[in-house]
């Protein structure tokens, strides 16, 4: 399972940077646009988020900034929770969860991105689930395997523009994936709010702790 995520992070450091805003008519056009969504950005953020000499600071601060403008972020974060677990919640509970949530993420995922080795996104196919959301089938072409990877995009039309809010991989949803271990947490913890998020606090603390560490190590070996 984490070798998969791993993989994930990878297909993200080659799909999400700058988009321009498209309407779209009817389906066909949905279909094209949340298409070229992809591939788009996967052109783009090749240069911008996988260059190893970017500092740890600046490809933090640059992938928190893409979690926040091009994936739904705050919905991602609440349907993980749960909608008991969220409308139960204080305001500042809320805000301290999405806090932290977003802080593992990019504590998590951003320094991955430096993982990048030439991969290829190839989209396979796109299809219509809704008026405002489509799925865009990725191959993830990679050197040495057999098979490509399949990872699938969500994506949804919001204010016209695109917004991921979830991605398959190998046919697994990290959402509901992530919203299974909340679930499973919280039942093993009389559904205390505060004791999930003393237990983010903690992997915040030791992914950030294993960042520096590599980072350290990578700069021994320089």
């Amino acid at each position: 399972m984490v070798g998969l995520f791993r993989a994930a992070c990878g297909a993200v450091a080659v799909v999400v940077l700058a988009w321009a805003p498209m309407v779209h008519a009817d389906q066909d056009d949905l279909a094209k646009e949340s298409r070229a969504f992809i591939e788009n950005l996967t052109e783009m953020a090749i240069a911008q988020l996988t260059d190893p000499a970017l500092p740890m600071t600046e490809q933090e601060a640059r992938f928190r900034e893409i979690t926040r403008k091009y994936f739904a972020f705050k919905s991602i974060a609440r349907w993980v929770l749960g909608g008991r677990s969220w409308n139960r919640a204080e305001e500042t509970q809320r805000e301290r969860y999405l806090g932290l949530f977003e802080d593992l993420m990019v504590a998590t995922y951003a320094h991955r991105f430096q993982g990048y080795s030439g991969e290829q996104l190839k989209v396979a196919n796109t299809k219509i689930i809704s008026d405002d959301q489509a799925m865009v089938e990725t191959e993830l072409l990679r050197a040495g395997a057999d098979v490509p990877l399949r990872i699938d995009w969500r994506v949804r039309m919001t204010d016209d523009s695109f917004r991921i809010i979830d991605i398959m991989v190998a046919g697994l949803s990290m959402a509901q994936t992530q919203r299974a271990e909340f679930s499973s947490f919280l039942r093993a913890n009389d559904n205390d709010l505060e004791a999930l998020m003393h237990n983010l606090e903690t992997r915040l603390e030791k992914a950030r702790a294993d960042r520096a560490a590599g980072t350290q190590e990578a700069a021994t070996k320089s």
